[in-house]
This record gives structure tokens, C-alpha cells and sequence, in this order.
């Protein structure tokens, strides 16, 4: 009796089936019959396969990459590192970029302008220190040398060469004379001439000044000169150029009078005064 009692008591245990079934002939296809703890059993062997392949995905695959802000630690320093680099990059190009305009306001003989100061940094941890008592001592130390180059040395070195003016009808403005750089007149269609023997070692495209070219040349003795607001280039880099060669011919297009060309002048990186060395043809000449 009692094994009867517990064979039908294990009948009547509720159970579920799943179907599937044509609907066209009516035809059962597949019949699966479990019961509630089985299914159970299944659905959570389901969820372990799927929590495993994602662990799969995540761990193991290529696939983890794609994940936002995953990143193994190896990858994630040498992101931080190319990063650090970039930055250093772009500090290195600022300091570059404020190094050329202090150099050309330096050789212009102009003081820094407002907007090379407003790149300075004034405060935080980037702000400059003041000079230290050596620094102001090595600042004079130049500049008194410079002072003496200008006013003994090169002088003395020039009495050994001949520097010609630019033209023979070249004319220095008043105003430019006794500065670093002399504004030259000339007739409109002129000429240029090198101011003396020398190596050409630059020919370039001026973007100041009005535009127009520009002709470095460097000559014997430690002397280096510039003409710029050149018309047509004559002489190419590397030419070897005398004193009074035409290196160039202003344009005849342009509507002034008068044409002016502007002359630069170092000896050892100090820079000088054109006019002291290259002089005015026609003396008492004063321009409108």
C-alpha cells in the first residue's frame, strides 16, 4: 500500500511541457516534459553559459577593447606617457615661437611688444623668476661688449673692407639714420646692389615689412647683412657675390615715386648701424 501510495502520489507531481508543433499539418515536432525543478536547474545552467561567455568576451577576446575606459595597465601608461609627450610637444613650440619673436624684436632694435608679453606667463607654476645677481652681472658684462664691438671693434675690423651703397642714387632717410635698420630711397625700377663681398646664404619671401624678398648675405670678417623689400631676385643661395653686384630689381609696377629698400647689418650677431658703414651718395639730399 504504501509503495502504491507513493507511485501515485509521483504521478500527480505537477509538471510542464514545451511543444512545438506545424502548424500547417498539426504535427507535433519536438515535446519536452519536465518538472518545475528541472526547469529551473535549466534556466539557471542557462544563465552560467551565458555569465560565462561573457567572462569569455571580457577576459579572453579582442572584443574587451571595445569597452569604454578599459584598458590593460600597460596600454593605459603608455597612453598617459603619449600624452605627456604631446604636452611637452606643445610647450616646446610656444617657448620656440617666443624665442623667434625675441629674437627678431631683438635684431629689429625694437622693445617686446604687447603681444610677445601677453605669452609670457606672469603667475603660477610656469611664471619666470627674477634675475639673479650673476644673471643681471652676465646681462651687463654683454651688453657693455656689445657696446664695444659697436663703437671699436667692428669699426676697426671694417677699415680693412669696402662696403658700396646700394645704388648709385641711394638715398637714407633721416629718420632711419643711426639705427639698426636704414630705410633706403631709391628711384622707382632701380637697382640693388650687395653692400659688399660675400656668400649669399639665404633668398626668402618677406611676410613684414610690406612683403617683397629678402637677401641674407654673409661676408669676410664676421659681418652679415640683409636686404629686404626686394623686388626680382638676381642671385640664388650659395652664389659667391662683390661689392656693387646687382643681386636684385624693384618692380616698376608700383604706383610711388620712390621706392625704399630696407637694409641690416651685424658683425659677430651685434647688430649696427647701416648708415655708418654704407653712407648716402648724395649728401644734403633730404626726402619729402
Amino acid at each position: 500500500m504504501i509503495l502504491q501510495h507513493f507511485k501515485e502520489k509521483m504521478k500527480l507531481r505537477t509538471r510542464f511541457k514545451l511543444t512545438v508543433e506545424d502548424e500547417s499539418t498539426l504535427e507535433n515536432r519536438l515535446t519536452v516534459s519536465a518538472s518545475v525543478l528541472k526547469w529551473v536547474l535549466v534556466g539557471v545552467a542557462g544563465m552560467l553559459l551565458a555569465m560565462a561567455c561573457g567572462a569569455f568576451l571580457l577576459l579572453v577576446s579582442p572584443a574587451k577593447r571595445l569597452l569604454p575606459g578599459y584598458l590593460k595597465e600597460s596600454e593605459r601608461a603608455a597612453s598617459e606617457m603619449q600624452h605627456l609627450r604631446l604636452d611637452s610637444l606643445h610647450n616646446a613650440f610656444l617657448n620656440n615661437e617666443r624665442y623667434i619673436d625675441n629674437v627678431m624684436e631683438i635684431l629689429e632694435g625694437r622693445p617686446i611688444s604687447p603681444d610677445t608679453a601677453a605669452r609670457i606667463p606672469s603667475s603660477g607654476s610656469d611664471s619666470l623668476l627674477p634675475p639673479s645677481v650673476e644673471e643681471r652681472r652676465f646681462v651687463s658684462l654683454i651688453r657693455d661688449r656689445e657696446k664695444y664691438n659697436v663703437s671699436v671693434i667692428a669699426p676697426l675690423t671694417a677699415e680693412s673692407m669696402m662696403f658700396n651703397p646700394i645704388n648709385d642714387e641711394s638715398i637714407i632717410s633721416n629718420a632711419s639714420k643711426g639705427k639698426r635698420k636704414a630705410e633706403i630711397i631709391l628711384a622707382k625700377g632701380s637697382t640693388v646692389a650687395a653692400i659688399a663681398d660675400g656668400r649669399v646664404i639665404s633668398v626668402s619671401q618677406s611676410v613684414r615689412e610690406g612683403g617683397g624678398s629678402a637677401v641674407i648675405i654673409q661676408h669676410p670678417k664676421g659681418f652679415l647683412s640683409r636686404c629686404s623689400r626686394l623686388g626680382s631676385v638676381l642671385v640664388e643661395v650659395g652664389d659667391e657675390v662683390s661689392g656693387g653686384q646687382i643681386i636684385a630689381v624693384q618692380n616698376t609696377t608700383n604706383a610711388l615715386k620712390e621706392e625704399i629698400v630696407s637694409v641690416e647689418l651685424w658683425h659677430n650677431g651685434t647688430p649696427l648701424s647701416p648708415s655708418d658703414y654704407i653712407g648716402d651718395v648724395t649728401p644734403g639730399y633730404t626726402p619729402d
